[in-house]
């Protein structure tokens, strides 16, 4: 059995891995990306995307159906030591 993920127990990779998937993806209102990163209309800085919490609950959402399904598909086998 597999235990649902949050946002405190993704990995560093995990964490890297969603970055790097979805940076480039459009930014809102008031944000440029100058290459290296993402800055808003008052100049401050940021090294993530301004919607990376979402893409976060995005991935976590995904990863837990998947979670879900796999636990869902171990307690359909049959357990091969029960008489």
């Amino acid at each position: 059995m597999k235990i649902k993920k949050t946002k405190n127990t993704l990995s560093p990779q995990e964490f890297q891995s969603i970055h790097a998937a979805r940076h480039l993806d459009p930014l809102p209102a008031g944000y440029f990306y100058n290459g290296h990163q993402f800055v808003d209309i008052f100049g401050e800085k940021r090294n993530f995307h301004p919607n990376m919490e979402d893409f976060i609950q995005d991935y976590i959402s995904e990863a837990n159906e998947d979670i879900e399904r796999f636990n869902r598909q171990r307690e359909e086998q049959p357990d091969l030591f029960d008489p």
